[in-house]
């Protein structure tokens, strides 16, 4: 394994120079090596975040016996107290910046497990730095970052995974091999849907609340516009409801279950998206009850056909044919998708380990609805970075494209009722300026700003 590069002088000086400012990320350029674990081949990991969802992920790396957690990161300091005592020789820093800076040199990988908003600019950093990366659901806040990180990934040999954890569950990893195998014909459509409500159709209070100690607020809202602090609307969960911080329920809950049947489907490329549900009330919260429609193009899968998905979140229900085609409104997922095929349909229940099942009057032999058993999404994205062979199966170039999807959803809440056409190899909308404005995002915040997104 290549030796970390060597910081030059003048990277020194520069450094020193701006300590205690908010750098403009000054660590874009160091290389280490993209593959291979570290000596006696313990894999040593760092976390960008320490509570909630990296929390949950750090217990889950830290069962793979090759792991060793050596640095950690995260801007409520009250948020670190469960890591910091499970893991007390790693080195605990509130500026992840300076994490990088001191840490760089003693770590493989990297786990980000943040507010949605600081996943582009913590994964590309650590990916600049030649980390291989596991980001958290949604890749990223948008579509021109998604597109960013999984370019850069596929150019400098990364080893990357998303946080879809579910999607090597034995019930999603069915539902693609079942969609692979045919067993309901070529599909027609699809139609996913999940209950949850992260947006508001209600103004922010107009309001500023004193910051709590030990939250850096500033570094908090990093790259995004500043506003003022108040509590118990952004940190440390409401922030997915809010347009600058998260993408509501859809980028929530979309990777989630668009997955098995977007693996299924031989990742098929969107062709358009509209919203048929509201928009947002003011500049600062998702809507709520989003219905979004998709045409993706036709593929071997849907007989060369394009094909129609359609999104449902809140109270929006799916039309009587979703409930006709598997036997009842019963057998709807109340979160999850239904395909429907030329011969059949397919139920795909997100979460609790859930079979799919088939509504079919074919007849299967046994191996071809035989299930695939569950597989350990973090035990894969380790096993890979220690033996340098395959790709995990949640890979930026296999998320990325489903990011992306997702988030075309996203861009389109906001300018409800118009369809909006996709040009998916040059990344762009051909039909609107607003929704390519969309796509792009705000411009980072001066001294957050990062090379290459």
């Amino acid at each position: 394994m290549k030796k970390n590069s060597q910081i030059t002088s003048s990277r020194r000086k520069f450094l020193k120079a701006t300590a205690g400012s908010a750098l403009a990320f000054p660590f874009i350029g160091w290389k280490t090596a993209a593959r291979g674990a570290g000596p006696n081949d313990t894999v040593h990991l760092a976390s960008f975040g320490a509570g909630g969802r990296a929390w949950a992920d750090l217990k889950e790396f830290s069962k793979h016996p090759s792991v060793k957690v050596v640095a950690l990161t995260d801007l409520d300091a009250s948020r670190a107290l469960n890591a910091r005592k499970a893991f007390p020789a790693a080195k605990f820093y509130g500026d992840w910046k300076e994490m990088l800076d001191k840490e760089g040199k003693n770590f493989i990988c990297a786990g980000v497990g943040t507010p949605d908003h600081m996943h582009a600019p913590m994964a590309m950093s650590a990916m600049q730095l030649g980390k291989h990366v596991y980001c958290q659901k949604p890749l990223t806040r948008t579509l021109h970052e998604a597109r960013a990180l999984r370019e850069y990934a596929a150019a400098n040999n990364i080893v990357t995974q998303m946080g879809t954890q579910v999607a090597s569950s034995a019930g999603n990893q069915t539902a693609a091999a079942w969609l692979q195998k045919k067993l309901i014909g070529d599909v027609i459509s699809v139609h996913s849907m999940n209950p949850k409500s992260w947006g508001s159709m209600d103004p922010l209070p107009k309001r500023k609340d004193e910051i709590p100690a030990g939250l850096n607020w500033d570094a908090w809202i990093a790259g995004a516009p500043m506003r003022d602090y108040i509590k118990g609307e952004y940190h440390p969960s409401q922030w997915r409801k809010r347009l600058d911080f998260g993408t509501g329920t859809l980028g929530d809950m979309g990777c989630h279950i668009y997955h098995p049947w977007f693996m299924g489907l031989n990742t098929p490329t969107p062709l358009s998206v509209k919203s048929l549900g509201p928009g947002p009330v003011d500049g600062d919260s998702w809507p709520i009850n989003s219905k979004v429609e998709y045409e993706f193009a036709g593929n071997d899968l849907s007989g060369g056909k394009p094909f129609m998905f359609t999104w449902y979140d809140g109270n929006q229900k799916t039309p009587v044919e979703v409930a006709t085609a598997v036997g009842g409104e019963m057998n709807i997922p109340r979160s999850g998708s239904v395909v429907i095929g030329t011969d059949g349909a397919m139920a795909i229940p997100h979460g609790g380990g859930g079979i799919p099942r088939l509504f079919s009057d074919s007849k299967f032999e046994k191996a071809e609805i035989e299930q695939i058993p569950a597989g350990n999404h973090f035990n894969d994205w380790i096993d890979v970075i220690k033996s340098g062979e395959g790709k995990p199966l949640s890979n930026f170039a296999y998320s990325g494209p489903m990011s992306e999807a997702v988030l075309l959803g996203t861009v389109a809440t906001r300018l409800p009722g118009e369809k909006l056409l996709w040009d998916d190899a040059a990344a762009k909308f051909t039909n609107s300026d607003p929704a390519n404005a969309l796509a792009k995002g705000y411009d980072y915040r001066k001294g957050w700003e990062v090379k290459g997104l």
